[in-house]
């Protein structure tokens, strides 16, 4: 990573850009699986 606007910037960049769709998508897990026990509690479980 020799410099930061080349090569290892746009490699860092993309690194990046992953977790936060990832982190995106363990967030809207989350929510989903909220919804599922808020459910289950609903109907007597």
């Amino acid at each position: 990573m020799a410099e930061v606007g080349g090569i290892a910037g746009n490699h860092l960049r993309s690194f990046i850009e992953r977790i936060e769709r990832l982190e995106e998508e363990k967030a809207a897990l989350a929510a989903d699986i909220k919804d599922v026990y808020a459910e289950a509690k609903g109907t007597g479980f």
